[in-house]
Parts: C-alpha cells; structure tokens; sequence
C-alpha cells in the first residue's frame, strides 16, 4: 500500500542517530502491522490494537499499565487512530524522551531521573514542566524568611547565632505545650527553627529531594506527604514527650525522606547509585538526628526542644507516601500494602488525637491562658 513508502520520505534525517535500515525495519514490521487490518487510509484503530496488545500471552511482557501509555504516546495527533508512521515510530521509540527538547525542561526531567528508577522511566514522557514544581521552593523561603525575622532580633539581643539556636520560644508559630488549645500550632511549627544546622538541613532536603520527587508525583502530591509528616511529627511529640516545645520542619524533610526510601528499596536493582542514596540519607538525617539527641540528653541543654518529630514524620511518610505518590508500576500485591498503611496511618492519627483531647490530668502541662 501507498502509506509503506512515506515512511522514509517523513523520517528521513532524523533518525540518522539510530543504527536502523528502513528497509529492515520495513521487513520486520510492515507485516506485523497489516496483522491489525489497516483501512484503506492505512490506519488502525487505538480500540483493535489494544485489544491485541492486551492479549494473555503479549500481556506477560507488556505491564497493563505501560500499554495505555504506549499507545497514547503512539497517537501523536490524538484521534484515535494508528498510522503506520506512528506504529514505527512506537517501535523504535522515534521522540519519546528525545535530546531536542528545550534546555529546561531536559534539566527538571534529567532530575526527575533522580526518583525514578530505570525500568519506569519511560512513564515519564506522560509528565509534563506545568505547572512547575515550585511547592518545595515556595515553602522554603517562607520558612528562610521566618527563620531570619526571628533570628536577627534574638542574634542582636544574646549575641552570635549558634548551630542549635537560639529559640524563638515566645513566638506564636512554635509548637508550646501550654498552648496546646492553640490548634494552628500542630501545624505552624514548621516555619521555625533553630539555629542554622537546623535551617540549612531542612532547606537542602526539602530543595534535593522535595523537588524531583515534586516533578514526577506533582505538588499537590508531595505537599500531602509533607503536611502530614508535619502534623505526625508535632502528635507524636505532644503524646511521648509532653513537656517539650517543637520548631522546624524536620517531621515534613523525615516524611519525603522515608517515602522516597520506600521505593529505593522496592526497586532496589533499577535504582540507580542505590547504595551512594542510601549511604547519603543516613549519614545526613543521621547527623541531623545525632546534634538533637546529643543536645538533648548528653548535654543535657535546657532546650525544652523534642526531636520525637523525626521519628513521627518519617513513619508517616512511609505510611502515607504508598497512598499518595504516584504509582508509577502497578503490582496486585500493593493494593494489599496500600490498604494496610493506610488503615494505620489513620488509627495513629486517631489515637493521637484523642489523647490529646481526652488525656487525664496530669499529663500535659497545665495551659497558660495569658
């Protein structure tokens, strides 16, 4: 048919990158697509060659997932049709992650590489640069600029800043034990720190990590997983160490970590420089995590400042991170994992909240209402 020739004429030049011989590529394949009946404009319907693709034996090797995003990569004109030049295209992969595109989204996209592992990368021809990733950055300048709005007075007042503080106890932002009816606290405290280990720590993971995870889950993905570390952290201080008061974000940065963790351990052999990942989170969130427990209890500095927050973000960004993030592979045992965590991400949250409100007296220091 006519369509069999136009093929070289249309690609010609363009592939010249690529080590294939149209006439090859025509032997092996033209037959393949007259198996799908084309029309007499030389197409083939979406609708029959999905239906063929999804066939038990092609469905061993083609995920049910990778077929839709095959096929609508393939359509290049969206109307529902194949045509023998986008068939070949689908066959050599002609334009799906090509070197061409604008310097900047190659850069956000050469980033998101960084989250996802190799086997599921051609998912990422779906993901588009908008609305840019600009939740992580956003939110670390407003938490750069409450940093220095409190710091600066406190610096002039008591002299240099040091590497663990000093902290802003009297603002309105922090998380006080004594305010605990002061609801917006369990949330606020993340806008303030303490000292610049502090600060520098939170805004280099939430800025390396929090923006191509950002890229490839969107925004509102990752500000749920960040929030909810927030709001598990400032809990889980207020149950295990109710005497303490609580600044940074630390519990959100603990939340992307353990989320981004998950799935650099299910996909362990794809992963790219998977133990260099590894090795780099703990000794990074091990030293953020050192400085707090050594000031805490081996200096025993009168800080009044819990770190319990690490540990409720991290859990909840495990828990909530399988719910939320993007799957980009779809496996039948992860609706199992996906029910589970989130049955208990809720029932911890329930149960914190309830001691919070119903707890016996004595527990929580008695509220200051001046």
């Amino acid at each position: 048919m006519s369509y069999k020739g136009d093929y070289e004429t249309s690609r010609r030049g363009a592939k010249k990158q690529q080590d294939i011989r149209l006439q090859d590529l025509h032997r092996d394949w033209y037959h393949v697509f007259e198996r799908f009946k084309p029309n007499r404009n030389g197409e083939v319907r979406l609708s029959d060659m999905r239906r063929y693709l999804s066939t038990p034996e092609l469905r061993t090797y083609i995920p049910e997932d990778a077929i839709d995003s095959i096929l609508r990569l393939a359509d290049k004109n969206q109307n529902g049709m194949i045509s023998y030049d986008e068939f070949l295209d689908m066959v050599v992969g002609y334009d799906y992650m090509a070197s061409d595109r604008p310097f900047v989204r190659s850069a956000l996209r050469a980033a998101a590489y960084t989250v996802v592992p190799r086997n599921e990368r051609r998912y990422l021809a779906e993901y588009s640069c908008c609305p840019p990733p600009l939740f992580m950055i956003l939110i670390s300048f407003v938490e750069l600029g409450v940093f220095l709005y409190y710091t600066v007075p406190l610096v002039q007042d008591r002299g240099l800043i040091g590497l663990s503080g000093p902290v802003p106890f009297d603002s309105i932002l922090i998380y006080d034990p004594y305010r605990r009816y002061e609801a917006w606290r369990f949330v606020s405290y993340m806008l303030v720190h303490a000292g610049l280990t502090h600060i520098i720590f939170n805004i280099i993971m939430q800025l390396v990590l929090g923006v191509p995870l950002e890229m490839v889950h969107r925004w509102w993905r990752i500000m749920i997983v960040y929030l909810s570390g927030v709001v598990a952290g400032s809990l889980a201080t207020s149950v295990t160490d109710s005497n303490v008061f609580l600044c940074g974000a630390s519990g959100g940065v603990y939340a992307l970590i353990t989320a981004h963790l998950a799935s650099v351990i299910l996909n362990w052999k794809e992963m790219e420089f998977a133990w260099f990942r590894l090795i780099a989170f703990i000794v990074l969130t091990g030293t953020d995590v050192g400085v707090a427990v050594y000031d805490r209890v081996i200096l025993e500095k009168q800080t009044k400042v819990g770190y319990m927050a690490h540990l409720g973000g991290a859990v909840a960004g495990l828990l909530i991170g399988i719910n939320v993030l993007r799957n980009l592979r779809k496996r039948r045992w992860e609706k199992v994992v996906w029910w589970c965590s989130l049955t208990l991400y809720l029932l911890l949250m329930i149960a914190a909240i309830v001691w919070n409100v119903l707890s016996v007296d004595g527990y929580f220091p008695k509220p200051r209402y001046n």
